[in-house]
């Protein structure tokens, strides 16, 4: 399935520090005694040297963010329905899979493990996997989270590109002094040292996704809005008091290749109708055919939402058919959209 596309999005958004923020390049400042013994992470570009923030450090943050909502809203009777489902569909042999793994469990048995214990990653190298079916059964076996970001065994869908200030002004970058205490003796451990942080700036980066179920858009819209509010922080120094920061949704596009407007449905090119065109469809609508049923997807009924208000498909303009959410505003009523699906997800 992960071959083709068969819904793909992107996300622009505008990050811009509340505070001090601190992504370290390293503990020290090198032979230099000019340079702070934390340094912010850096790149060139344009031929000048400037501060960033790295991409896997945000999907990071989003992706732990993510793990936090499932393990807090998931229980073990939610897993033992979705193991039953599965198991009428697939065989008795179908584990319990938690919405979010614990990546240090120990996978040995799969089969009898708990929810606290399963990883997918590992699970999945110790069932070794074979046949036609593999493709299906690795996604299917995985948790929810890394359905949509990935482990050793399936590539993820989610990309984040670093993100990077054009206005970021010098009397932005500011250095400050800090020790470590000792936890026994109240005294210090280490210290003092010196910290350079960023407390200004809006930094713009992009996330692309393809592929994903509306349930699946909607818990990284969760994340990604928890990120906005400042319930979760960025980098170094988190219990300082760092790393607080605001976000804007500049503009989301969701784009179907594979479909085309028609008698006032969504359509696939050719071929059977996905959705009427006032509705979102995610990855379950378009995904039905007897090729998909093994990825345990969710019914294509299932998977559509009302679109907002003030939204609507258009064909693109070589092929193919796009929705675009303008503005702070529009982006989140898509993430409002689709909260029935996860609310389903979840069995609520």
């Amino acid at each position: 399935m992960h071959k083709a596309t068969l819904i793909e999005g992107l996300l622009e958004l505008t990050i811009t520090p509340d505070g001090p923020i601190l992504i370290k390049a390293g503990e020290s400042g090198g032979a230099d005694p000019t340079l702070p013994d934390m340094e912010f992470v850096r790149t060139r570009r344009g031929g000048v040297s400037q501060v960033y923030l790295p991409g896997p450090s945000l999907k990071g943050v989003v992706r732990a963010q993510c793990e936090r909502i499932c393990r807090s809203l998931d229980s073990e009777e939610q897993q033992r329905r979705r193991q039953q489902h599965r198991q009428e569909r697939f065989g008795s042999d179908e584990p319990l899979i938690p919405l979010a793994d614990n990546p240090l469990g120990d996978q040995t048995n799969y089969k009898g493990l708990s929810d606290m214990e399963y990883s997918s990653g590992r699970a999945i190298e110790a069932m070794k996997l074979e046949g036609d079916g593999r493709t299906a059964a690795v996604y299917r076996r995985s948790s929810f989270v890394s359905q949509i970001f990935g482990h050793t065994s399936l590539a993820g869908r989610v990309r984040f590109a670093d993100a990077y200030s054009d206005d970021l002004r010098p009397e932005l970058i500011e250095e400050r002094n800090g020790v470590a205490i000792d936890r026994i003796y109240g005294s210090v451990a280490v210290g003092p040292f010196n910290y350079e942080t960023v407390i200004g700036g809006n930094f713009k980066t992009k996330v692309n996704f393809k592929n994903l179920t509306l349930a699946q858009l909607g818990l990284l819209g969760l994340a990604l809005r928890d990120l906005a509010e400042g319930r979760v922080a960025l980098g170094f120094g988190k219990s300082r008091g760092l790393g607080r920061v605001k976000v804007s949704f500049d503009r989301l596009r969701l784009f179907y290749p594979t479909c085309e407007l028609a008698g006032g449905e969504l359509r696939l090119i050719g071929g059977r109708p996905v959705a009427p065109a006032s509705k979102l469809a995610g990855l379950g609508a378009l995904a039905t055919g007897a090729g998909y049923a093994g990825y345990n997807l969710p019914p294509a009924d299932a998977d559509t939402s009302e679109l907002p208000e003030g939204l609507a498909y258009a064909a693109d303009e070589f092929m193919g058919v796009e929705l675009r959410a303008e503005g702070d505003g529009q982006v989140r009523a898509i993430w409002k959209a689709c909260m029935p699906a996860w609310r389903r997800e979840l069995g609520l």
